[in-house]
């Protein structure tokens, strides 16, 4: 007897929480205003071993039809955050959408940080 696992059904794709998490941390990085992700210490530890972490900074939680998805960035010195946050909860809905065909049901952004870095280099 066959179970319904040992074969995908037709026209089927299983999309996995860290593809989404790719797509969102690329849309995000995009945004105007947004000097990177926040990375964990899991992170960190890829990044000093040399691999690019396309998903740093995010966190995708699917559970039955629910997204959610939580962004973790650094905002750069002289944007309005509460804008920033917005265009990028727009941003990451939108390419997830078009790109995966899942519909996220929320985006919650946290903001780790204010990046300098520009403003210090123009007084220099």
């Amino acid at each position: 007897m066959e179970s319904s696992f040992d074969k995908p059904a037709v026209n089927d794709t299983l999309i996995t929480d860290d593809a989404l998490a790719v797509i969102a941390g690329i849309a995000a990085s995009e945004v105007p205003g947004v000097a990177g992700m926040s990375s964990g210490i899991a992170g960190g530890i890829a990044e000093a071993l040399g691999r690019v972490n396309l998903s740093k900074g995010v966190k995708v939680v699917t559970r039955e039809s629910s997204t959610t998805i939580d962004l973790y960035v650094i905002v750069r010195y002289g944007y309005r955050i509460p804008d920033v946050a917005f265009d990028i909860q727009e941003c990451v809905k939108s390419c997830i959408e078009e790109q995966a065909g899942i519909v996220v049901d929320n985006i919650h952004i946290h903001v780790q940080g204010v990046d300098y870095s520009e403003t210090e280099s123009e007084q220099t």
